[in-house]
Protein backbone atom coordinates (compact mmCIF):
# COMPACT_ATOMS: atom_id res chain seq x y z
CA UNK A 1 0.00 0.00 0.00
CA UNK A 2 1.30 3.41 -0.96
CA UNK A 3 0.23 6.63 0.73
CA UNK A 4 0.38 9.61 -1.60
CA UNK A 5 0.49 13.05 -0.03
CA UNK A 6 -1.18 15.55 -2.35
CA UNK A 7 -0.11 19.15 -1.77
CA UNK A 8 -2.64 21.15 -3.80
CA UNK A 9 -6.42 21.10 -3.72
CA UNK A 10 -6.50 21.30 -7.53
CA UNK A 11 -4.47 18.07 -7.86
CA UNK A 12 -6.50 16.27 -5.16
CA UNK A 13 -9.76 17.26 -6.85
CA UNK A 14 -8.40 16.07 -10.23
CA UNK A 15 -7.52 12.67 -8.72
CA UNK A 16 -10.94 12.25 -7.09
CA UNK A 17 -12.67 13.02 -10.38
CA UNK A 18 -10.38 10.57 -12.19
CA UNK A 19 -10.54 7.67 -9.68
CA UNK A 20 -14.14 8.26 -8.53
CA UNK A 21 -13.79 6.90 -4.97
CA UNK A 22 -16.99 5.83 -3.20
CA UNK A 23 -16.05 7.70 -0.02
CA UNK A 24 -13.82 10.56 1.04
CA UNK A 25 -12.82 10.34 4.69
CA UNK A 26 -12.04 13.41 6.75
CA UNK A 27 -10.25 14.09 9.99
CA UNK A 28 -10.39 17.40 11.84
CA UNK A 29 -6.97 17.50 13.48
CA UNK A 30 -5.13 19.79 15.88
CA UNK A 31 -2.55 21.98 14.16
CA UNK A 32 -0.85 23.79 17.05
CA UNK A 33 1.15 26.24 14.95
CA UNK A 34 -1.94 27.82 13.33
CA UNK A 35 -4.58 30.24 14.59
CA UNK A 36 -7.05 28.80 15.28
CA UNK A 37 -5.03 25.63 15.95
CA UNK A 38 -6.93 23.26 13.62
CA UNK A 39 -6.46 21.53 10.32
CA UNK A 40 -8.27 19.11 8.03
CA UNK A 41 -7.16 15.87 6.37
CA UNK A 42 -9.07 14.45 3.40
CA UNK A 43 -8.35 10.84 2.46
CA UNK A 44 -9.56 8.49 -0.25
CA UNK A 45 -8.43 5.07 -1.36
CA UNK A 46 -8.04 3.66 -4.86
CA UNK A 47 -7.05 0.01 -4.93
CA UNK A 48 -4.22 -0.39 -2.45
CA UNK A 49 -3.22 3.28 -2.61
CA UNK A 50 -4.27 6.08 -0.30
CA UNK A 51 -4.40 9.78 -1.24
CA UNK A 52 -4.11 12.35 1.55
CA UNK A 53 -4.68 16.10 1.34
CA UNK A 54 -3.96 18.33 4.33
CA UNK A 55 -5.24 21.86 4.88
CA UNK A 56 -4.80 24.20 7.84
CA UNK A 57 -6.54 27.16 9.39
CA UNK A 58 -5.58 30.68 8.43
CA UNK A 59 -7.80 33.25 10.09
CA UNK A 60 -11.48 32.65 9.38
CA UNK A 61 -11.03 29.91 6.73
CA UNK A 62 -8.81 27.01 5.79
CA UNK A 63 -5.84 28.15 3.71
CA UNK A 64 -6.15 25.96 0.58
CA UNK A 65 -9.86 25.10 0.36
CA UNK A 66 -11.31 28.26 1.95
CA UNK A 67 -13.72 26.14 4.04
CA UNK A 68 -14.96 28.54 6.75
CA UNK A 69 -13.79 28.42 10.36
CA UNK A 70 -16.71 28.75 12.79
CA UNK A 71 -17.42 28.20 16.48
CA UNK A 72 -14.32 29.83 17.84
CA UNK A 73 -15.12 28.61 21.37
CA UNK A 74 -11.97 26.87 22.64
CA UNK A 75 -13.94 23.73 23.48
CA UNK A 76 -15.37 23.36 19.97
CA UNK A 77 -13.68 22.14 16.82
CA UNK A 78 -14.25 25.14 14.53
CA UNK A 79 -14.65 23.07 11.35
CA UNK A 80 -18.29 22.08 10.90
CA UNK A 81 -19.05 18.74 9.29
CA UNK A 82 -21.79 20.40 7.22
CA UNK A 83 -19.26 22.85 5.74
CA UNK A 84 -16.83 20.04 4.86
CA UNK A 85 -19.58 18.00 3.17
CA UNK A 86 -21.02 21.01 1.36
CA UNK A 87 -17.58 21.96 0.01
CA UNK A 88 -16.84 18.42 -1.22
CA UNK A 89 -20.25 18.05 -2.84
CA UNK A 90 -19.88 21.37 -4.65
CA UNK A 91 -16.33 20.58 -5.85
CA UNK A 92 -16.55 16.85 -6.59
CA UNK A 93 -20.23 15.99 -6.76
CA UNK A 94 -22.38 13.74 -4.62
CA UNK A 95 -19.97 11.50 -2.76
CA UNK A 96 -20.05 9.74 0.59
CA UNK A 97 -18.21 11.76 3.22
CA UNK A 98 -17.26 10.01 6.45
CA UNK A 99 -15.15 10.78 9.53
CA UNK A 100 -12.01 8.78 10.20
CA UNK A 101 -10.12 8.58 13.47
CA UNK A 102 -6.52 7.60 13.93
CA UNK A 103 -5.82 5.60 17.05
CA UNK A 104 -2.44 6.13 18.62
Amino acid sequence: MTVNRIMSWKEYRKLTLEYKPETIYYSRDPHPLRKPPWGLKLIFYHGFNGYVFTDYAEGNALHKTKIPIRGMNEKEIPLLVEDIKSFLHSQIGRINVSPIWFVS
